[in-house]
């Protein structure tokens, strides 16, 4: 008697389906991992776009409130929108007066001729005795001129000479009270307009930013010559990119009334992977000289 034999597996039909069954569930479980990964990926992308974006406006904006009054100028053209300031490195009030221990002529700042040494009222911040690298401005009142004026040297009573030498010291009397003293090597030389507020700027060129969304970047110049017409970018110097990813920009300065100061309006949009970040960001400018 022949003895039969039952044959157990899966037949080729069920391996497929449980192939297919797995594929399904795996395709859904990738789906349930990837979404969170691309939202995470996403919002990481826009953290890092808004943390650039904001510490160039922030940049730009320290600049801004440390330039000389009545500094800043704007130009546009070409696809380019630039800001442009005179650094200040320094500042400080000028004595125009004998006080206390300090009554000697070379003491005070005088008006009345040539006067090429003169004491601040204190010290200075961040410049410390010896031949300073700057060029010292009182009571400028107009962006046009300092530009003129530093580009031309032609002695209009504002700003030192690009030839002249600063030289800052101590001034001690017998008391406690301590001063700087400037000289100025700048025969014929003589500061035109006292300052309201006897405030006297130490600067040491001109900054620029310079928005180029054709390239997708904000830079910023410094080092160069000053020029009468705005340069556009500046040639020479050193330039350092602040954004690197830009797709829009746009800037406004205001100028102010009685009710308000200037504002400085600044709007960029930044790109990346289909991520657009807009910024907007309002300096405002003291222009008290």
């Amino acid at each position: 008697m022949t003895k039969g034999y039952r044959h157990c597996g899966f037949s080729l039909i069920e391996l497929i389906v449980v192939i297919v069954i797995l594929g399904a569930l795996a395709t859904g479980a990738g789906l349930l991992i990837l979404k969170p990964i691309e939202a995470y990926d996403a919002q990481q992308r826009r953290t890092q776009l808004v943390d650039q974006g904001e510490m160039a406006l922030r940049q730009i904006a320290r600049d801004v409130q440390a330039a000389l009054p009545n500094s800043l100028r704007t130009a546009s053209g070409a696809g380019l929108e630039a800001v442009e300031m005179v650094n200040t490195v320094d500042g400080a009030r000028y004595r125009d007066q004998i006080g206390g221990e300090f009554v000697a002529d070379t003491d005070t700042l005088e008006f009345s001729g040539n006067d090429t040494d003169f004491n601040f009222l204190g010290t200075l911040n961040n410049l410390t005795p010896g031949v300073i690298n700057a060029r010292l401005v009182i009571y400028n009142t107009s962006s046009a001129g300092i530009y003129s004026d530093a580009a031309l040297n032609n002695n209009p009573g504002i700003i030192t000479p690009s030839s002249s030498t600063l030289t800052l010291s101590l001034n001690t009397p017998p008391s406690e009270d301590v001063e700087h003293h400037i000289a100025i090597s700048a025969p014929g030389f003589q500061f035109s307009q006292q300052s309201p507020g006897q405030r006297a700027f130490l600067v040491d060129g001109p900054v620029s930013y310079v928005c180029n969304p054709g390239a997708g970047s904000i830079i910023r110049y410094s080092g160069y010559a000053y020029s009468i017409a705005q340069p556009l970018p500046p040639a020479g110097g050193t330039a350092d990119t602040v954004i690197s990813r830009l797709s829009s920009c746009a800037i406004t300065y205001t100028s102010g009334s009685l009710q308000r100061g200037d504002i400085l309006s600044l709007a960029i949009t930044i790109s990346d992977s289909g991520e657009n970040i807009n910024l907007f960001h309002q300096v405002h400018v003291v222009n008290l000289p």
